[in-house]
C-alpha cells in the first residue's frame, strides 16, 4: 500500500494515492492495536481453519518483514518505531542462539540447517508456550535456520540501529558456511541455491544506509559501520562505482566515483555525527565548483544541486560538509 501510494503520486494519480494512504493508515493502526502483545506481533487463529498450521502466539522471525522492506526501498514506516524495535529485541532474545543444539533437541521437527555447536536464528519460538495450539503439532519449518529469513532480520536490525545484533546474525551464517565446513556459494535455504539467501544484499544496503531514486536523481548514504572512514561499492540504474566517506571533528567529506556507466544526480543526502549539525556545503564535480543548497534536519544533511549533473568515470564528485556540535 505504501509502495502503491508512492508510485501513484509520482504518476499523478492522486485519487488512488489517497485510497492507498487511507488503507495503509488503517493497517498501520489495526495491526498494531490487534496483533502486538507487548513483546512481539503474533498471528490470530482463524476459527474456521483451526487445524491449519500457523505460528499463532509464537515469536516468528519475519513478523515485521514489511518494515524491513520499506527501509530497503525508501518508503514510510508501516509500523510504529517503538513496537517494531521491541519486536526485533524479542526476536533476538527468543530466536537467536549461539548453539542451536538445545533448541533442536527439544523441537526435533524440521531440517538441521545448523548443527550442534553452530549459531543461528530459528524461524519461530514460543516463549509463552502453547506451541501445539490450533495446528495439532509444530510444522518443521518453524524449527529451521533458513539463511534468507536470518539475513532479512539482520538487515532490519542494522537499519534500526541494532547493528551489533544484526552483524552477529550475519556472522553466524558466515561461520556456518565457511569453506572449511560447507559450500560458501550455497547458503542453503529451503533448498539448494535457494534465491531467498540473496536477502544477504539487504544487510549490505543497511550497512551503507543506502538511498537511491533513479528518476528523481537522488542518492544518499548513512553508514552504520565505521562512519568515520567508510568505503563501499555502489550500484545505480546506469552505472556502478565507489563511495567514500571521511569524518573528522569539523568536516565530513563524501566522494562518489563512477567506474562504469554514469549517474545523474539532482540531490544527495548524508548523515553527520550524532550530536553534530551540518552548517555549510561545498560541491565539486570534475574539479569544478557546483552551486548547491544545504538543508540541515537534525544530523541529516540534504544537498540540492542548482542544476542536474552527470557523474561518469572522467568526473568524480566531492561533497565537503562543514559540521558543528
Amino acid at each position: 500500500l505504501r509502495a502503491g501510494e508512492r508510485m501513484a503520486r509520482e504518476m499523478g494519480d492522486d485519487a488512488f494515492a489517497g485510497e492507498a494512504r487511507e488503507l495503509g493508515d488503517d493497517g498501520y493502526r489495526n495491526v498494531d492495536e490487534q496483533l502486538f502483545n507487548g513483546e512481539y506481533y503474533y498471528q490470530i487463529a482463524d476459527p474456521t481453519h483451526s487445524k491449519d498450521i500457523g505460528s499463532y502466539n509464537g515469536c516468528e522471525s519475519d513478523q515485521v518483514i514489511g518494515q524491513s522492506f520499506a527501509f530497503q526501498v525508501g518508503l514510510d514506516r508501516v509500523l510504529p518505531r517503538e513496537n517494531t524495535l521491541t519486536a526485533l529485541r524479542s526476536i533476538w532474545k527468543y530466536n537467536f542462539t549461539p548453539d542451536v543444539d538445545a533448541f533442536r533437541k527439544a523441537n526435533r521437527a524440521g531440517r538441521w540447517f545448523a548443527l550442534a555447536g553452530e549459531a543461528g536464528l530459528v524461524l519461530c519460538s514460543w516463549p509463552q508456550g502453547d506451541e501445539l495450539r490450533a495446528s495439532g503439532g509444530v510444522d518443521g519449518y518453524f524449527n529451521e535456520c533458513m539463511t534468507g529469513f536470518e539475513y532479512q532480520v539482520a538487515s532490519h536490525m542494522v537499519w534500526e540501529g541494532m547493528v551489533e545484533e544484526g552483524l552477529a546474525i550475519t556472522r553466524a551464517i558466515h561461520d556456518r558456511y565457511h569453506a572449511s565446513r560447507r559450500n560458501p556459494w550455497n547458503e542453503i535455504e529451503c533448498g539448494d541455491h535457494y534465491a531467498r539467501a540473496m536477502a544477504s544484499y539487504g544487510v549490505y544496503l543497511a550497512a551503507c544506509g543506502y538511498r537511491y531514486h533513479g528518476p528523481q536523481g537522488h542518492l544518499g548514504f548513512a553508514p552504520r559501520i565505521t562512519p568515520e572512514r567508510f568505503r563501499a561499492a555502489l550500484t545505480t540504474a546506469e552505472g556502478w562505482g565507489t563511495f567514500r566517506q571521511l569524518r573528522t571533528q569539523n568536516q565530513q567529506t563524501e566522494q562518489i566515483e563512477i567506474r562504469y556507466g554514469q549517474l545523474r544526480l539532482v540531490s544527495l543526502s548524508f548523515e553527520v555525527g550524532e550530536r553534530s549539525k551540518a552548517t555549510q556545503v561545498t560541491v565539486r564535480h570534475a574539479g569544478r565548483s557546483v552551486p548547491a543548497r544545504l538543508t540541515a534536519n537534525g544530523n541529516q544533511a540534504d544537498v540540492e544541486l542548482e542544476q542536474p549533473i552527470v557523474v561518469d568515470p572522467s568526473s568524480p564528485l566531492d561533497v565537503i560538509i562543514a559540521v558543528a556540535e
